[in-house]
C-alpha cells in the first residue's frame, strides 16, 4: 500500500462519567486488559448495547476508538464497578456501552481500544453484520436439538462456548432446494486479545466446528477450519422442514472468551473473484466464486480512480442478488492471469516487471512456473497474498536458475502463511520461479496472487509502539526496529504521526550501522486527559531500482503481547497504537543524569537515576536500557556494542529512589552522535505484564576508535 501522511482516525469521545470513583484506589497502574464484546457483532444500522469485558476496571471511560470508519461506542455505566483481574484465562468484567453503527458500514470485524482516564487498553474486536442480531441466552440451556433455539433467516446469532463440553443448538425452518450459508467468525473475533488461554490444558483460541442436521435428524453438513480455524457451510436443503445447527469446539474446549457470531442466511454469497486483482483506475472482467450466484458468475471489480493501492472490500452484482463484500486487490501495476499452462519450467510463463498475476490450482499438486531475466546483482521483490484474503493456500515460492538448481526458497512470511522474500541475481541468465501449496493442495478457493517487481536498497520497520500511557510531566518510551534490506546502510527518520495534545516525540533518527532507536514520549506538565491512535513510520531517502533517489515512507509493523504457554510472551498482528494522557501513575517522575554522555571504546559512563514515587507505592521498580522479558529482547535502543555493566544497580525496592546505570562501550562500539535514549524504569503489574516508564532523553555519543 502506498505511504500516506494522513492518519485515518476513528473514535467516539465521551464525557467522563460522573460520581464514578473506585472503591479502593489503585496500585500497580497497568493498561487495561480486554477480552471479549457480548453481542460480539452488531447490525449496520442498529443502536444497542453491548458489556465489553475487562481484567481491570473500565471506569472514567472516556474514548473508544475503531481501525474502520462507522462506528460510535460510549461508555454506558452509571457506577461505580471494580474489575479484579482473576488469573489467567479470565473473561473479566461486563461493562455497559452504547453502540450505533452507520447503516452505511461495511460489514466485517473491527479492532477496537478504550482509553480511560487512568490507563488506555490492550485490543478487542466487534463485528459489524449485514443481519439482524439474535444473542444466546446463557439463561436457557441449547445443548441438544429438543433445546435448540429457534432463528428465522436471515440472522447473525452470537454466543460463547463458555466452558468445556458446550454445545450449542439452533434451530431454522427451510425449504426442498434453498441454499444456506453458515458462517462461523470465532477465531476471526477474538485474536488480538490479550491472553486467549484456556484453564486446563493450555488450549488457545476456538477451534469452531459446525454441523448442520437435517429434519429427520441425519448429518446434512459439517465443517472444521474453513477460514483458519472457523468453520463454513454452504448446501442446498434436501427437503422442508425444520434444520438444526450445532455449533461447539472441535476438541470440546471451552472458555469465557469464546465468543462467536454465525451469520445464517440464504443470500449469494461469494468468496473471492477470479482474477483477484485490478489495476488502478481500471475495470476488470472476473468469475464471482462462490454459492447460489446463479446461473452466472460473471461480474466485474474496480480499481479506486485516485490510485490507491492495497486490498478493498467491493460487493459483487450477480443476476440473483448482491454478494456480501469480497476482497479485491488494487495494483498500481500491470495486471496478468496465470495461463494454466505454466507448470514447468519448460512452459514457463515470461514475467515483464513490475507485475501483479492471479493464479489458480483447481487440483491437487498445481505447480506454476514463471520465467524472467536477470544481471548479476538485480535485486527482486516477490510476495503472495492469499491467506490475508481469507483462501486457504500455504503457498511456497521457489527460485531456480537455467540449469533447473534451486537457488532460493520461501515458505512463510512473519505471523502469516503469505510468502515474500527479497532477492539478488549472483549471475547474469535466465531464472525461474515457482509458486505451489505446501501441502499439495487444490481446490476453486486455492486461488493467489503473485506481486513481481524489482528491489534496490529499502528497509521494513517494526517494533514495541502497542500502546502508551502518560501522565503529565511523565515520560515513556517506545522501540523502533529496521531491517535494511539490499545493503541499505542510510538513516532512517521515525516518525510519529496522531500524537493526543500534549504529548510529543523525542526527534528520532537511526543512524547508520544501528537497527533500532528509542522513540521517547514526553507529556507536557499541564497536559489535560485526552487519548489517540497514532501511527509510527520511517522516512529515508534511498536509490530505487533505476538508479534514482527517492523518498519513502514505510510503515510500521505493530504487534500485540500475546500471553502463550506457562506465561511467556508472544506477538499478534494488529491494526492499532494508542497513546493517552492519564491521570497521575505510580511513578511521577524518572529522572536520569547527566543528561549528555560521550563515551570512548573501552570506557564506562554513570547514569544517575532517580524516581519519584506516588505516596503509598512501594513496589520493587527495575531499570534497564532494553525491554527484555526473560531471554526475549523485544527492544533495544543502545548501539551495537554498549552494554549496560554488572555493577550497576537496577532493582529499586521497597522505597529506595535511587539507582544507577553504568554504560560501557568495547572497542567495537559503533560510533554515533547525540542519539536519544532513555532509562527505562519498570513496574511489575502480573506476571507478564509491565508498565515501562522512561527518564528524560540522554543525548549519547559513542566517539570512533582511534
Amino acid at each position: 500500500m502506498k505511504p500516506s501522511s494522513t492518519i485515518r482516525v476513528f473514535a467516539i469521545t465521551a464525557a467522563l462519567v460522573s460520581g464514578i470513583s473506585l472503591a479502593q484506589a489503585e496500585t500497580k497502574i497497568g493498561f487495561r486488559q480486554l477480552t471479549i464484546v457480548e453481542p460480539v457483532a452488531v447490525q449496520r444500522g442498529v443502536s444497542q448495547q453491548v458489556h465489553l469485558r475487562s481484567n481491570f476496571t473500565l471506569d472514567g471511560t472516556h474514548s473508544v476508538f475503531f481501525d474502520q470508519p462507522g462506528v460510535t461506542m460510549t461508555f454506558a455505566e452509571k457506577e461505580a464497578k471494580e474489575a479484579p483481574r482473576k488469573g489467567r484465562g479470565s473473561d473479566g468484567t461486563p461493562f455497559a456501552f452504547d453502540v450505533v453503527v452507520s447503516a452505511d458500514a461495511e460489514p466485517g470485524v473491527r479492532e477496537l481500544r478504550v482509553a480511560t482516564d487512568q490507563a488506555v487498553s490492550s485490543v478487542s474486536h466487534l463485528m459489524v453484520t449485514d443481519y439482524p442480531v439474535i444473542r444466546e441466552d446463557e439463561k436457557k440451556v441449547n445443548n441438544t436439538r429438543e433445546q435448540a433455539a429457534a432463528v428465522t433467516l436471515p440472522v447473525a446469532i452470537c454466543g460463547r462456548v463458555e466452558r468445556a463440553e458446550d454445545v450449542d443448538f439452533y434451530s431454522f425452518e427451510g425449504k426442498a432446494g434453498q441454499e444456506i450459508t453458515a458462517e462461523l467468525f470465532a477465531q476471526r473475533a477474538t485474536a488480538g486479545i490479550h491472553g486467549m488461554v484456556v484453564r486446563g490444558p493450555l488450549i488457545y483460541l476456538m477451534d469452531g466446528l459446525m454441523t448442520l442436521y437435517g429434519p429427520n435428524g441425519q448429518v446434512v453438513a459439517q465443517n472444521d477450519n474453513f477460514f483458519g480455524g472457523d468453520s463454513f457451510i454452504a448446501v442446498a436443503l434436501p427437503e422442508d422442514g425444520t434444520y438444526h445447527l450445532e455449533v461447539r469446539d472441535a476438541r470440546y474446549a471451552g472458555s469465557g472468551r469464546y465468543a462467536y457470531c454465525v451469520e445464517l442466511a440464504s443470500r449469494p454469497y461469494a468468496h473471492a473473484t477470479f482474477p483477484l486483482s485490478v489495476q488502478s483506475g481500471k475495470t476488470t472482467p472476473t468469475i464471482a466464486i462462490g454459492h447460489g450466484l446463479g446461473a452466472s458468475t460473471s461480474v466485474e471489480i474496480r480499481g479506486a480512480s485516485d490510485s490507491q493501492s492495497g486490498i478493498v472490500q467491493q460487493r459483487l452484482l450477480t443476476g440473483v442478488g448482491e454478494t456480501n463484500p469480497v476482497s479485491v486487490i488494487v495494483s498500481e501495476h500491470p495486471q496478468l492471469v496465470a495461463d494454466g499452462k505454466n507448470v514447468s519450467i519448460e512452459t514457463a510463463q515470461p514475467l515483464n516487471f513490475p507485475v501483479g498475476i492471479s493464479g489458480r490450482f483447481p487440483e491437487h499438486d498445481g505447480v506454476h512456473f514463471y520465467s524472467f531475466d536477470a544481471k548479476k546483482g538485480d535485486a527482486f521483490l516477490f510476495e503472495v497474498t492469499a491467506q490475508r484474503l481469507g483462501l486457504p493456500l500455504d503457498c511456497v515460492l521457489e527460485v531456480y536458475d537455467s540449469n533447473g538448481k534451486l537457488v532460493k526458497e520461501s515458505d512463510d512470511y512473519l505471523q502469516s502463511k503469505d510468502s515474500k522474500f527479497y532477492w539478488n541475481a549472483a549471475a547474469d541468465g535466465q531464472f525461474f520461479l515457482s509458486i505451489r501449496d505446501l501441502h499439495g493442495r487444490g481446490g476453486e478457493r486455492f486461488l493467489y496472487h503473485l506481486s513481481a517487481e524489482r528491489s534496490g536498497p529499502d528497509f521494513e520497520l517494526s517494533g514495541e509502539y502497542y500502546y502508551a500511557q502518560l501522565a503529565p510531566g511523565t515520560n515513556m518510551m517506545w522501540f523502533a526496529k529496521l531491517s535494511r534490506i539490499n545493503a541499505f546502510k542510510g538513516p532512517v527518520e521515525i516518525i510519529v504521526e496522531g500524537l493526543p495534545e500534549g504529548v510529543t516525540a523525542e526527534p528520532l533518527t537511526v543512524p547508520e550501522g544501528m537497527i533500532h532507536g528509542a522513540i521517547i514520549l514526553k507529556c507536557a506538565p499541564g497536559a489535560k486527559i485526552n487519548a489517540s491512535l497514532v501511527r509510527v513510520s520511517g522516512r529515508a531517502t534511498i536509490v530505487d531500482a533505476a538508479g534514482n533517489e527517492k523518498e519513502v515512507v514505510r510503515r510500521g509493523r505493530v504487534t500485540c503481547e500475546q500471553q502463550s504457554s506457562g506465561g511467556g510472551q508472544a506477538r499478534w498482528p494488529i491494526s492499532t497504537q494508542i497513546v493517552g494522557v492519564t491521570k497521575p501513575l505510580d511513578l511521577l517522575k524518572v529522572v536520569a543524569e547527566p543528561s549528555e554522555v560521550t563515551l570512548k571504546p573501552r570506557e564506562k559512563q554513570e547514569l544517575k537515576v532517580r524516581v519519584e514515587r506516588q505516596d503509598g507505592f512501594t513496589d520493587p521498580v527495575t531499570l534497564a536500557m532494553s525491554f527484555d522479558y526473560f531471554s526475549s529482547k523485544f527492544g533495544e535502543q543502545l548501539p551495537p556494542g554498549v552494554t549496560v555493566a554488572k555493577a550497576s544497580k537496577l532493582r529499586l525496592a521497597g522505597k529506595v529512589l535511587e539507582g544507577t546505570v553504568i554504560l560501557e562501550a568495547s572497542d567495537k562500539a559503533v560510533a554515533v552522535e547525540k542519539i536519544p535514549v532513555a532509562v527505562l524504569a519498570r513496574v511489575s503489574i502480573t506476571f507478564s505484564i509491565t508498565t515501562n516508564y522512561a527518564s528524560n532523553p540522554i543525548y549519547l555519543t559513542v566517539l570512533p576508535k582511534d
